[in-house]
């Protein structure tokens, strides 16, 4: 564990990079061109290899530390599953690693495991590996996967870029935990303080300890600083603070590496990200999925919904809730079902001290505010079905505005456009809306546009608006001129 940069394998990514590398280290005359491949492909900790469609977004690896491979994770040290009895290996078919080890996650329910979303991208089919401290060793149990749930806003293979990097794996057996254990909290959207800047974090993983070694893979143990991720995660491009937390160090004392992604940043005892991906190389400044928000709220639904054991022929409590903005809420059950019998009662608690009755209740709340509603759904042979999830009741907050930002560049007149900088102080973005300057338009937190074939300065503006509709604009002026055949554009 020490860089995350989409914390997997990737012996053969080192070698096919190290030709860059050189250029990066090199004359000045190509440092502009390595700066903008840079802003364009930040270096990430997923758990991909050379083959899969994510491969080509990871940028030059650092040269591997004078003194080689240490014995432990950058300034941090050996540990054990005894100690954290969360931490869970992730293991892919075909996978380079010792038993193909492809990325670290956490234990979070009898069957329920949080890792990052990025970590299904990878070729092979996963498996989970419990109770090993030395995956070379083994000794673990191996857990098959019934399901791999990614975030839904989380876009294949790259969505690590724009946030959402979060997933649920659902295992088809329990996972042996110690008897009597308490699993640990996830955040969600009411801890938001946990994720300051300032705190520190720990963080465990089984990847790598130096960017390109393949033998090393001990659980490890570190712990890093919170930073200002707009300072010291941001200058490379893709850093959203809205679905990211930024921690470590710039010189590499501590940090992650590939293998480490999905595993857990820790602050009080509460799991508050998901690694995701690092600045340039294994020790420096890291990326975590954030959970102090929505992708919080979601993982927690997650959690809930495939935490209660599913009894054969036990019926599935589904609802939906709308309370339009008021304090009065409607609630639905009718889409529960029961695959072999009828759903004879419907049991509702709405989060606040007050529970009801029947499929489709109302309810009326005291003040506005998020509540956990849980519907139980009791079939005619007694077998009972629940689900839980966060409803949001009275007229949300106005918030303030969001701050749009973002890059242009441009190869001859195709040209690259990156929102993922723009910010939103209640972390809420909901939607990107790009004008092209030329008549097109565009939508989403990255965008591409050809512009056509002759001499013009364009006006490209994007327009960012939050979930409680503030909207914040800017502009940057994109120079075209007509070479020959096609346009060569230069965006400011």
């Amino acid at each position: 564990m020490t860089g995350a940069r989409r914390a997997a394998s990737g012996d053969a990514r080192e070698q096919r990079m190290r030709p860059v590398q050189l250029a990066r280290f090199g004359r000045a005359a190509g440092l502009a061109t390595v700066v903008a491949l840079m802003t364009l492909t930040p270096g990430l900790a997923q758990a991909v290899e050379p083959g899969d469609p994510a491969f080509e977004a990871t940028t030059p690896m650092l040269a591997e530390p004078a003194e080689g491979p240490t014995t432990q994770i950058v300034g941090g040290e050996k540990t054990t599953v005894a100690q954290y009895p969360y931490a869970i290996a992730m293991l892919r078919e075909g996978g380079s690693r010792p038993m193909g080890q492809t990325c670290t996650a956490s234990v979070v329910a009898p069957r329920v495991i949080l890792t990052a979303a990025h970590c299904k991208d990878g070729q092979g089919a996963k498996s989970m590996y419990y109770g090993a401290d030395d995956l070379t060793v083994g000794g673990g149990t191996k857990i098959e996967v019934e399901e791999y749930l990614q975030h839904p806003n989380y876009d294949p293979p790259n969505g690590w870029q724009t946030g959402y990097d979060v997933g649920i794996v659902v295992t088809k057996t329990d996972v042996p935990v110690p008897a009597g254990y308490k699993f640990p909290r996830v955040a969600d959207s009411s801890d938001a303080s946990l994720s300051d800047p300032g705190k520190d974090a720990l963080t465990l993983g089984y990847g790598r300890v130096s960017d390109g070694e393949n033998q090393y893979a001990h659980l490890k143990k570190a712990t890093l600083p919170i930073v200002d991720g707009q300072g010291e995660c941001s200058s490379f491009g893709s850093f959203n603070p809205s679905y990211m937390i930024c921690a470590g160090y710039q010189d590499g004392r501590h940090g992650i590496c590939q293998g480490d992604s999905g595993g857990p940043l820790v602050v009080d005892g509460v799991i508050i990200g998901v690694s995701s991906w690092v600045k340039i190389g294994c020790g420096s400044y890291g990326a975590w999925g954030r959970l102090t928000n929505g992708m919080g709220d979601w993982a927690n639904e997650m959690i809930d919904k495939y935490s209660e054991p599913t009894e054969p022929g036990a019926p599935t409590a589904s609802f939906t809730a709308d309370c339009a903005g008021t304090l009065n809420c409607k609630f639905d059950g009718s889409a529960s079902s029961d695959p072999n019998g009828s759903i004879a009662s419907y049991a509702w608690d709405f989060g606040d001290g007050k529970t009801g009755q029947g499929v489709a209740p109302s309810h009326s709340y005291a003040t506005a505010g998020q509540y956990t509603v849980k519907l139980t759904v009791t079939d005619n042979e007694g077998k009972t079905g629940t689900v839980s999830k966060k409803v949001s009741a009275g007229a949300p907050p106005a918030g303030e505005p969001p701050t749009a930002q973002f890059t242009a560049n441009c190869s001859w007149a195709n040209c690259t456009f990156d929102g993922t900088r723009s910010t939103d102080p209640d972390g809420d973005i909901a939607s990107y809306a790009w004008d092209f300057g030329d008549g097109k338009t565009g939508t989403g937190a990255t965008a591409t546009h050809t512009y056509p074939n002759r001499q013009a300065n364009y006006t490209a503006k994007l327009t960012v608006t939050d979930r409680a509709g503030n909207s914040h604009s800017t502009s940057k002026t994109v120079q075209c001129w007509s070479f020959g055949s096609q346009a060569f554009c230069f965006g400011q």
